[in-house]
C-alpha cells in the first residue's frame, strides 16, 4: 500500500511541476531534459551494471532504485519548478508595477 501512496505523491508533484512552469518560455526544454534524464537512468537501472549494490541475487536493489530514483528526481524538479514559478511571478509583478 505504501509504494502506491509514494507513487501517487510522485505523480501529483510531477503534475504540479508541469503546471507551475507551463507559462515559462523554456518549458519544452525543461520537459525534454527531464524526460531524457528519466529515460537514461531508467534504462541504466534496468540494463546497466550495478556492481555498487553488491550481491543482489533477487534484484531487489535494482527494483528499489527503479522506484526511488524517479521519486527523488521528481522532488528535485518540483523544487526547481517552484523557484522558476516564483521568479516568473516576481518578474510579472515588477513589470506590472513599473508599467502603470
Amino acid at each position: 500500500m505504501m509504494p502506491l501512496i509514494i507513487l501517487g505523491i510522485g505523480l501529483v508533484l510531477w503534475m504540479l511541476s508541469i503546471y507551475l512552469v507551463h507559462k515559462w518560455k523554456y518549458f519544452w526544454v525543461f520537459f525534454g531534459i527531464n524526460l531524457i534524464v528519466l529515460a537514461l537512468y531508467t534504462t541504466y537501472t534496468i540494463y546497466g551494471n550495478l556492481e555498487f549494490l553488491g550481491h543482489d541475487e533477487y534484484g531487489l536493489g535494482r527494483l528499489m532504485m527503479l522506484f526511488a530514483i524517479p521519486i527523488v528526481h521528481v522532488l528535485i524538479a518540483f523544487i526547481i519548478a517552484v523557484v522558476i514559478n516564483y521568479r516568473l511571478n516576481k518578474i510579472t509583478i515588477t513589470h506590472n508595477t513599473y508599467s502603470k
